[in-house]
């Protein structure tokens, strides 16, 4: 702590020069307030790195969400064999789309056109079928 005192008797009362003074402390005293300005540093520390942490932990989440959806769509029709596909909802920087899985890898398409819809009901009532091959086999006698 910071005490002011006038340097001089001898100086006016309306033009006193302040020197400052430190008040003593004891060796406990100042080890205390040491530990106790460490801690507030530590702290300071822990809180600065927790927020990194966070920010890389969330970047990289949004950095894998980015890579695993599509941005954009395309209204050409697919060319090579489709062996899947998933509906993705639009939830920004992903749009609504269609992804077929295609041997040369998944493949974007705009969910309104006609071709899409069409693929999409011929490879549900395949997979329909293939359900049902698989429930027949599994009852049939031996």
């Amino acid at each position: 702590m910071m005490v002011f005192k006038p340097i001089g008797d001898h100086e006016q009362p309306d033009h006193l020069h302040l020197q400052p003074c430190l008040r003593k402390q004891t060796r406990g005293q100042l080890s205390n307030s040491h530990n106790m300005h460490l801690s507030q540093k530590s702290m300071g520390s822990l809180a600065v790195i927790a927020v990194l942490l966070c920010i890389a932990i969330m970047g990289a989440n949004g950095q894998q969400k980015k890579s695993e959806c599509c941005k954009e769509v395309s209204t050409e029709k697919i060319t090579v064999p489709i062996t899947g596909f998933q509906l993705q909802r639009k939830n920004p920087p992903c749009v609504k789309a269609v992804i077929f899985f295609t041997n040369e890898g998944p493949k974007c398409s705009h969910w309104r056109e006609n071709w899409v819809q069409d693929k999409i009901l011929e490879l549900r009532k395949l997979q329909s079928a293939e359900k049902g091959q698989k429930k027949d086999s599994s009852t049939a006698a031996p």
